[in-house]
């Protein structure tokens, strides 16, 4: 119904009781979207999952706001 979405976020809690349909667990609140206290080559590998789980999420079918977490080795 309509365009997915997914939102990349430090804080799920929020945007899951706001209504996001699709959240995707990020790094700390100042850089959602990275990790600086990571070595170089891990931080684009933690950048490169966030967007991969991104694209993973709007590609599935919810029926209910769903945290979608990232995990690095």
């Amino acid at each position: 119904m309509g365009i997915p979405s997914a939102l990349i976020t430090a804080i799920p809690s929020v945007a899951k009781s706001v209504g996001v349909s699709r959240i995707i667990t990020g790094g700390g609140i100042p850089y959602p979207a990275g990790d600086p206290n990571l070595p170089g080559d891990r931080e684009v590998e933690f950048r490169r999952r966030l967007v991969e789980k991104a694209l993973e999420a709007i590609a599935s079918r919810i029926e209910a706001p769903t945290v979608f977490n990232v995990t690095i080795a």
